[in-house]
Order: C-alpha cells, then sequence, then structure tokens
C-alpha cells in the first residue's frame, strides 16, 4: 500500500533491484549451546573475546551490528542491537571497550564516537597515547 502511495506522489521514484524483505536474525551468542558456542569461536576467534560480561555479549556481536544491513553506528545503537551495557553494571566494564571497538572497526578516533548522534560525544580528549586510534 504505502508503495503504490509513493509511486502516485513521485512518478520519479523506482523500485529498488536488489531489495531484501527479510534480514538474517543476529547471532546471539548467550542463547546457542555450548557446541554452537564452540563452532562459533572456531570459525570466528571474536566471538571468544567476552566484552559485556553482564549480558554476555562478544566482541563478534558488536563487530556484526556495526557491519549489519542496519548498522549501529553509535554507542547507543549498539546497545540497542546486542544489549551491551544494559546489565547491572550500566556499560561501567563494557562501556570503555565498545567504544575501542566501534572506533576501530569504522576507522575513527575514539572522540568521533558519539553516544548517541552529533553532539553527543562520549570523549572530548584522549588522554590515554597508548590507545591506537
Amino acid at each position: 500500500m504505502v508503495e503504490n502511495i509513493l509511486l502516485g506522489i513521485d512518478g520519479n521514484i523506482r523500485k529498488k533491484t536488489d531489495f531484501k524483505r527479510t534480514r538474517e536474525p543476529a547471532v546471539r551468542f548467550r542463547d546457542l549451546s555450548h557446541e554452537e558456542q564452540d563452532e562459533l569461536i572456531r570459525k570466528n576467534p571474536r566471538y571468544g573475546n567476552i566484552v559485556c560480561r553482564c549480558e554476555l555479549i562478544t566482541e563478534g556481536e558488536i563487530i556484526d551490528a556495526i557491519h549489519s544491513s542496519i548498522p549501529g553506528t553509535t554507542v547507543d545503537g549498539i546497545k540497542r542491537r546486542t544489549r551491551a551495557g544494559m546489565g547491572r553494571c550500566q556499560g561501567g566494564f563494557c562501556g570503555p571497550r565498545v567504544l575501542e571497538i566501534l572506533a576501530r572497526e569504522m576507522g575513527k578516533s575514539l572522540t568521533d564516537i558519539t553516544l548517541k548522534g552529533s553532539d553527543s560525544n562520549v570523549l572530548l580528549k584522549n588522554s590515554r597515547s597508548s590507545i591506537k586510534e
């Protein structure tokens, strides 16, 4: 119905030829059996790195969320897609690691990573020179 309405409003709109109606479900490491977890870690060792201990979220899950068809590019975006930072510590343990992964995967400085979009930078100055940006 929406498609027909939009086509009626603007005749220049064209249907996307490679549109995908469904998305592959995200991997939920904590919901897998031990055998499935072991197999996943063998295929991609980043699933063996637990980033969020409270919610049992792995580095692999965060990287998947960053590079998904609807990417999570902010701290809150990762939180909504993976639950990292939603446990008892509220991101006190995993927050810095999520920042590092976002910066690395997006090729940005730690100070460029935002909480929820423009003008919500998490860090204003990188005082740790040992962290590669």
